[in-house]
Order: structure tokens, then sequence, then C-alpha cells
């Protein structure tokens, strides 16, 4: 059967032992709706609940809380085990004493989730096999160095990983760390992270949906670590106001996020287009000329038209090493007019022909 994640925003008054109870009530009726109730994660500080529950349909859920106590989940969705493990920790109730029928849990699943992308430098002309060792080896370095800043890798593609935090000062710590640590282990590659923090159920939107898709554009920027001013604010009160080294950060400010998401929304639903140019942006964004290039300036440390090469040159590297695509065929889908001036942007972004690349990276 399928498993479900409910989320209950709940008042000031209900504490971890009403949530508990809650949850007993659930397990003592769910046989009558086919559903099994697995676990629950509570947080006190913003009063919100999560039931993770397999159960036929999301409807089954609902008429089982209704019967049970009435208190009724906000939202319903679907949800894969093997992420909920992964991001969670957890996929039943933790150990309780001897003889306690009654499970508390007073454990938040709000998550600070960092995305790691492997950035290629300038590549020698004949890479060979030792390139795909290479990322390989300094991906396994970047997971090392998450676990032992108490972080679960999550994701792991080629090029990218994403780790699962509890704290705040874990994680920017662990971003800190690995700029510190792999900086200068492979001249040929350089990290770059991105950290956002969130709830796993928003709405009817996919689990930690938001979460993961602004950690993922933070990343994608393209510098050292870049940071939400919200994570920041939870880690400076998490390690006493301490304030995390300003020259390794790249802090993006709440004023900033507006322009962030409507950029990157854009982009990512056009870069294939071969047409694509700046006049684009600013009618599609609803800025000046000045305001976009300004913004650009400042966010990702170039023009416009700058970052959107080097987001089709990044995309295009996904397309030749997980796919059986041509280089045309690359070209075509990453937004390039043609083969030869894809090849042209490739080789003097990485140092190395598309072609080249692929039989490197080929398994």
């Amino acid at each position: 059967m399928p498993i479900y994640m409910d989320r209950h925003d709940v008042s000031n008054e209900i504490t971890a032992e009403s949530v508990a109870i809650l949850h007993l009530e659930d397990l003592k009726i769910q046989h009558k709706y086919n559903c099994r109730g697995l676990t629950y994660w509570f947080d006190d500080k913003r009063k919100t609940a999560f039931c993770l529950v397999e159960a036929p349909n999301a409807e089954s859920v609902h008429n089982m809380h209704q019967h049970a106590h009435g208190q009724l989940p906000h939202s319903i969705i679907e949800v894969d085990a093997g992420l909920v493990a992964s991001f969670l920790g957890r996929m039943e109730d933790p150990d309780t004493s001897i003889g306690s029928e009654l499970t508390v849990i007073d454990e938040p699943a709000f998550r600070f989730l960092l995305t790691v992308q492997i950035q290629l430098g300038q590549l020698s002309n004949d890479p060979d096999k030792n390139l795909a060792r290479g990322i390989k080896d300094f991906m396994q370095k970047v997971i090392n160095v998450i676990e032992d800043m108490q972080g679960i890798p999550v994701r792991q593609g080629f090029q990218n990983i994403l780790g699962s935090f509890t704290k705040a000062q874990n994680a920017v710590d662990c971003g800190l760390e690995l700029n510190s640590r792999l900086k200068r282990v492979n001249p040929l590659l350089r990290l770059s992270i991105g950290l956002e923090a969130g709830l796993p159920v928003v709405g009817i939107k996919t689990f930690f949906e938001d979460t993961i898709q602004t950690s993922r554009r933070l990343c994608e920027m393209g510098r050292d670590f870049s940071v939400s001013s919200s994570v920041l604010k939870m880690y400076e009160e998490e390690a006493r106001g301490v304030d995390p080294k300003d020259t390794e950060i790249t802090k993006i400010k709440t004023t900033e996020l507006d322009f962030f998401h409507k950029f990157f929304d854009y982009l990512e639903a056009n870069f294939s287009n071969s047409e694509l140019k700046i006049d684009a942006f600013v009618t599609a964004l609803g800025y000046s000329r000045s305001q976009v290039y300004r913004s650009s300036i400042n966010l990702f440390g170039c023009s416009p038209n700058v970052f959107l090469n080097r987001y089709r040159l990044k995309k295009s590297l996904e397309q030749l090493a997980n796919t059986s695509n041509t280089v045309s065929d690359t070209a075509f889908l990453s937004g390039f007019s043609s083969a030869s001036y894809f090849s042209k942007c490739f080789r003097n972004e990485y140092g190395i022909s598309p072609k080249a690349y692929m039989k490197a990276v080929s398994p």
C-alpha cells in the first residue's frame, strides 16, 4: 500500500504528550480503515505535527483521524518511503520504555537541506577515465564530511548530492567545512553549495518540494556557499550570536528572494530555447533591464546572458553523462543554436570537447 504523510497545524495549547495521545487513539481504530500508523513528528516551536501512515488512499487517513479524535489534517500527500527515511532518519516510532503504552515524540520534522554540486574547472585535452574516477572520489569525500557533521546524505547523482540536517549550526558548519577541507583536493574540481530549510509538507506540494528547490537553486548560483537569510538567522540563534565567516558565504536577503525565484522559474522553463535573450527576461520578470542586470550581478556575480550560458553548459553535462544523446542532441536540448557553437562554448568553459567529456565519464 502507498504511504502518506499528513500535516496538522495545532493550537498553542497542544503539547507533545497531547499528540502522543492522539496518535494512540489512531492506532486503536486504524484497522477499521485498513490503515497502519507508522510514526509521527511534533514541532512544539512551530506547532506542527506530521503523521506517517500506510493506507489505501488519502481519504482513509482523513477518515481514521476523524473517527479517532476529530483532529483533521490540513494537508495529506503521498510520499516515498526511502525519501522519508533519508530526510527524517526513521520510518517508525523510536524505542520507548518497556511497558510504556504511550510514545511521546518531541521531535520536529523541520530540516536543513544542503545541496552540493561538483563544478568542473579547465580540464586537460585527454582526461580519459581519470575524470570519472576523480569525481567519484571527490563525491565520497563530500559524503564523509556530511556524515562527520551529523548529516544524512540523501540523494546522489554523478555530480550532485543532497544532505539533510536537524540543526542549522551543523548544516552551516558542514558547508564551511566542505569549502575548507576540499578546496585544494583536486585542482580540476570545486564545489558549489546551497542551503535552505523547511517543512516536509506544504499544501499539496511534494515532499520537501519548496526547500529542495530553493536549496538547489542556491547551489546553481555557482557561488562557493549560498545560504538564505532565514537559515543564517537560525544559525546565529543556535550558535549564540556567532556570525559565520562572511567571506565564505553568499547571503541571500529576503528582499532578493522574489527576483531570485522569478528568475529561476523563467530560466528553468525556457533555457532550452536558443532564441532566449535578456529582453525576454525583462518582460517576463516585470523588472527594468537595469534592475535585471543589477540583480544578476549581485546574486550571480555576472550578467544574465553570461549566467544563462553557464547554466546551459551545466545542463549539458547532465545530458552528456547520463544519456545516449549525441553532441547535436545535447546542444539542442541545452538551448544552443548549433552543435558547433555549443562545442566552442563547451571547450572555452571546460577546456575539452563534448566528445572528450563523454568518453571520460562514460561507464
